[in-house]
């Protein structure tokens, strides 16, 4: 099998299909990426405890071959500041543990993950990525930026730890224990960097602010010397004291010591870490393309970003790398400043290498009070207040992925937390899709079918019950008797509309016969409806097919409830047939007096327009013009709203929405309205609620009420519409003026065919 990422016919067309003219925007884009990557990729090597050099050889190597195997065109792949954390948090006490350079261990790590990585996108498992909630990335992000922010406090204040911190409450304290120690000199450079790099966007955002901030400040601290030895204890630490940066690439390849032979001990200690640093680094990589693209209109192969992630980081571990992925900002920066292809990405690995070859004496002397200045800026960014907002209303779960990840975050090690929040999104997942979403149905006098909570129907002898979700095997168990608590002494036939059901196994079909036997034990007939082809041939499958009956049985068809209309009508036939049944048996017939007493049974028209009470009076105003462009001799003026089970909730007139609608037009400004005023003010009420104006003193009258009593109600409650409701008090139809005057003649025995003449 040919991966289209390792097929040199697609990544080499970066070259060959390149066309000149997108030569500049990329170059000029490539440029803007790295001025402000350099500075970033040197404090993240600082957030990781490592000299900032392999930072800058992570955003040349890593990104370049990430560019050329990857599928995004604007995706800028090196060093991140949550990735930094992580190997921060797995690495930092391991030195002293094994004996062994700190370099070495990131180096196996970054190539663990680059196999983890690779074998992501080899066996083709980019879609997994969509079950990490976007709540997880949000708060482990946070918790990451809180972990930085006060780890740099320490070089923002040039004081030293005389033990290392591993958990966030150690750090915590330490950096209290040690402020009176605080060197001025570095709390004023690193708050001149923080100045500077707020205040630069804000006078032009044109400008490189990281770059200048860094500048001026380094630039003055260099002036006044305060990186000279004599200044004793005020002085302050510079790059050149955590790792020289050369003006070469001399040293830059060489092979992990930890990988050939392989150290069996260190790789079972952080292959956890590895494989949360893994994920980590895909679903940075993967958010930021995602969210690029659409704005550049690009479809993506996540299969093959994650080989061009994994053979990045594979291939970095040999040149003095470590773990990196996408970054937002680069990313950014890279498509706002023009850039088109991938090469955009490859020319700012190119910048950055003539970066180091030009002005790695300047890089020497920037003062690691700078690179804290520009994390703790980076920090505050982490911190999305925006997005969590927008999680925080997003509902229970939402909120719990995320206080329970970024609680994790700051109490466990990094590598746990991730998978703390995945497992806990995961979950919550299963928590949701394990249930089955089930209403019923209730069949209206005019055709169609009303839905309304479970088991809030009135008693029928005919049951609805629609299934909607997953029905796999926890969200089979128990769902049966579920089902049988809307069961009541009336009921004949209960039928399950199953058309919206997925995942259905042999756990569901287990349920589903036991349900069957239930109501067979009861004399309740079971019929299944909306049944689709999968559904068919597990059923058939498991013997469930033959044991309900082809009769009761009712295949989806591409017209909406007609499989389960067809149902119903078997239904009726059933409850009809055991009604004469029991009729023969006792020896009685149905009382036809009783059937054609004059009741509002006798002139009920259903005919009947119903709209929900939570709508607006916008959305009024629509529907009765669209009844009255359509409008024929049946239809009544009268606009009944329900709530949300099906009950009567009041009534719209056309002269309640007319006063609704006028309601800021006094009869003084009127006469000098143009029609174009006059809309606009009415306009204005159009958020109203109708439940705010409707007329809710409505008579809730039955099928069974007599003719007098219609007459009553409607004449003292000035009713030109009586509304008839179910035992529920859910409409069944509306009884017109024009309807109760031919009841009135028929109780009074006029018969107009009769007695009027003919013209």
């Amino acid at each position: 099998m040919k991966l289209p990422a390792l097929n040199p016919a697609n990544w080499l067309t970066v070259i060959g299909d390149y066309s000149k003219t997108d030569l500049k925007p990329d170059a000029v884009a490539g440029l803007t990426v790295a001025v402000m990557g350099v500075p970033q990729a040197m404090a993240y090597a600082v957030i990781a405890e490592l000299p900032p050099v392999y930072g800058l050889y992570t955003a040349m190597i890593t990104c370049l071959l990430a560019a050329i195997l990857g599928s995004s065109r604007h995706l800028v792949t090196g060093p991140t500041n949550a990735l930094c954390m992580v190997i921060f948090s797995l690495t930092a006490h391991l030195p002293e543990k094994y004996g062994i350079h700190h370099l070495q261990i990131v180096l196996l790590l970054t190539f663990l993950v680059g196999a983890i990585q690779m074998a992501f996108g080899l066996l083709r498992l980019g879609g997994i990525i969509r079950y990490v909630s976007h709540s997880v990335v949000i708060g482990f992000t946070a918790g990451a930026g809180i972990l930085i922010a006060f780890n740099q406090i320490k070089n923002l204040t040039g004081v030293t730890f005389e033990e290392r911190p591993e958990r966030f409450f150690e750090v915590v304290f330490q950096t209290f224990a040690h402020l009176p120690q605080t060197n001025p000199y570095a709390l004023f450079i690193g708050a001149l960097t923080i100045v500077l790099l707020i205040l630069i966007p804000k006078i032009n955002p044109r400008f490189p602010g990281a770059v200048l901030a860094i500048l001026v400040a380094g630039a003055l601290s260099f002036y006044m010397g305060w990186h000279e030895v004599d200044m004793a204890d005020r002085r302050l630490e510079i790059v050149r004291d955590i790792g020289v940066i050369e003006a070469s690439f001399s040293g830059i390849f060489q092979i992990p010591d930890l990988l050939f032979p392989l150290s069996f001990d260190l790789t079972r200690e952080i292959g956890l870490g590895a494989a949360a640093l893994a994920v980590l680094g895909l679903i940075e990589a993967a958010s930021i393309a995602r969210a690029v693209a659409s704005q550049s209109g690009q479809r993506l192969d996540f299969n093959r970003e994650f080989v061009g992630q994994g053979a990045g980081n594979l291939a970095g571990s040999f040149f003095s790398c470590f773990a990196g992925s996408g970054s937002f900002t680069r990313s950014a920066v890279c498509f706002k400043s023009g850039g088109r292809t991938r090469m955009a990405a490859i020319f700012s690995a190119l910048w950055t290498a003539l970066t180091i070859l030009l002005l790695a004496d300047v890089a020497n002397y920037i003062p690691k009070a700078c690179l804290a200045g520009l994390l703790m800026v980076i920090a505050y960014s982490m911190i999305d207040k925006r997005r969590m907002l927008v999680t925080l209303r997003s509902g229970r779960h939402s909120r719990m992925v995320l206080f329970g990840t970024l609680g994790s975050t700051l109490i466990l090690p990094l590598e746990y937390a991730i998978f703390v929040g995945v497992t806990l999104s995961l979950v919550l997942l299963l928590r949701v899709t394990g249930e089955t979403d089930l209403t019923q149905l209730v069949p209206r006098s005019d055709s169609g079918f009303d839905e309304v909570p479970f088991n809030r129907a009135a008693p029928s002898p005919i049951v609805i019950v629609n299934m909607e979700g997953d029905l796999y095997f926890a969200a089979a168990e128990d769902l049966d008797y579920k089902m049988l608590t809307c069961i009541t002494p009336q009921t004949r036939v209960v039928i399950l509309r199953m058309k919206r059901l997925r995942a259905v196994g042999s756990s569901a079909m287990a349920m589903l016969e036991h349900y069957w036997e239930v109501l067979s034990k009861k004399n309740i007939q079971l019929v299944v409806c909306g049944i689709e082809d999968e559904l068919e041939k597990v059923m058939t499958g498991s013997g469930l097919r033959k044991q309900i009956g082809e009769q009761n049985i009712f295949y989806a068809d591409n017209k909406l409830f007609q499989s389960t209309e067809l149902a119903f009508a078997r239904a009726m036939s059933i409850v009809e047939m055991r009604r004469s049944k029991a009729a023969r048996d006792n020896g009685t017939v149905p009382d036809a007096s009783s059937a054609d007493s004059l009741t509002a049974r006798s002139i009920l028209s259903p005919c009947i327009l119903r709209f929900g009470n939570q709508h607006a009076l916008r959305e009024a105003v629509w529907l009765m013009y669209e009844m009255f462009k359509n409008a024929d001799t049946k239809s009544s003026s009268s606009l009944f709203l329900q709530n949300k089970e099906g009950k009567l909730d009041g009534e719209l007139t056309i002269w309640t929405i007319l006063t609704a609608l006028s309601d800021d037009l006094s009869p003084e400004i009127a006469e000098y309205l143009t029609p174009e005023d006059l809309g606009e003010i009415m306009q204005r009420q159009f958020t109203t609620s109708l439940g705010e104006i409707s007329r809710r003193d409505l008579p809730r009258l039955s099928e069974r009420t007599e003719i007098h009593n219609l007459v009553e109600a409607s004449v003292k409650q000035g009713l030109s519409v009586v509304p008839i409701c179910d035992e529920d008090g859910r409409l069944k139809g509306l009884v017109r003026s024009i309807d109760l005057l031919k009841g009135i003649g028929m109780a009074i025995g006029f018969n107009p065919e009769k007695e009027l003449p003919k013209v």
